[in-house]
């Protein structure tokens, strides 16, 4: 049997959609009580534009971070033309120069959010999504 990488993505986009959202269907309260929430370790996550079979994209197209503390986004133009980066939601617009790397900080985020990622200079463009999970509570 072939497994396509929609039928492959599809059960996690919505695994990560649930915790983003805090649902977690009939047993909800029994959940909610048990799930403390997520850490991460990443400061600077890495991510890429370039062209793939014809279409430009943003590799990882699902960027996933924990609320409560900004992270950065390093981000590589692999194109020969300028390409833009935003978050609409964060009012985050900046145009990534050709064969070009920079950064951009996100702030401190709620979580529980899922964000849309576009290119603003050229609209075709495939978009990605951030998910801001809730961070675990310190101690």
């Amino acid at each position: 049997m072939r497994l396509s990488t929609r039928s492959l993505c599809a059960p996690l986009f919505a695994a990560l959609f649930a915790a983003a959202i805090g649902c977690h269907g009939p047993m909800r309260e029994h959940h909610m009580a048990e799930h403390h929430g997520f850490t991460s370790d990443t400061s600077t996550i890495q991510v890429v534009t370039t062209e793939l079979g014809g279409k430009n994209v943003f590799i990882p197209s699902t960027i996933v971070v924990t609320s409560g503390h900004p992270v950065k986004l390093s981000i590589f133009n692999t194109t020969d033309v300028p390409h833009g980066f935003a978050i609409p939601a964060l009012n985050i617009a900046q145009v990534l120069p050709p064969k070009a790397e920079q950064e951009i900080e996100l702030p401190a985020l709620e979580g529980h959010q899922i964000l849309q990622i576009k290119c603003h200079l050229h609209e075709k463009h495939r978009t990605a999504t951030l998910v801001v999970l809730p961070a675990k509570p310190a101690h």
